[in-house]
């Protein structure tokens, strides 16, 4: 083989090489440094009108409950956790069930809630995205067939008198 075809040979494979590792190099960083990221109004959210299925919970006997989404470790869970335990005396008095729903182990979830001073009548432990629910905290009112009938995703400082309002119309609503 001629000197100068080698040359030419060689120099197309040392190109293709470096453009490879370019090109892995790209997709490397844009995968680690800018990662895609979903639209939340496109995530798969649970709605008011949709059934909540919570295992050993019996919507029938419990008539009406409050469903807390807490995490450990979720600042917002804590800096609402005041505002929570009113809710939660509310409901007690208008015999609404409470019940907490975590994603941590169970013993770490009961002492969460224990340490926000949350009274709740069962804690249950699941992955979120199980429940449709894009992260905590969210509370949700849900009537004797599992239907949830008001939900509110994060934070409430702004919106705890609406939500105040709205879960004692649904606590004195007639079973």
């Amino acid at each position: 083989m001629p000197r100068n075809v080698r040359s030419n040979i060689e120099l197309g494979a040392q190109i293709a090489i470096a453009l490879a590792v370019v090109v892995a190099a790209g997709v490397l960083v844009k995968r680690n440094f800018f990662p895609t990221r979903s639209n939340p109004s496109e995530a798969s959210r649970l709605n008011a009108g949709e059934k909540l299925n919570v295992p050993n919970v019996n919507w029938q006997q419990n008539k009406k409950s409050l469903v807390f989404f807490l995490k450990k470790d979720c600042s917002h869970c804590a800096s609402s956790a005041a505002f929570y335990r009113e809710l939660i005396k509310e409901a007690s008095m208008r015999s609404v069930k409470s019940l907490a729903i975590l994603p941590d182990p169970e013993q770490e979830g009961r002492e969460y809630v224990k340490s926000l001073g949350l009274a709740v009548d069962s804690i249950h432990v699941g992955s979120f995205q199980s429940y449709k629910i894009p992260g905590a905290p969210t509370v949700l009112f849900v009537d004797r067939q599992s239907r949830v009938r008001s939900v509110w995703f994060g934070a409430v400082p702004e919106r705890e008198k609406e939500m105040r309002d709205r879960l004692m119309e649904l606590f004195d609503e007639p079973n």
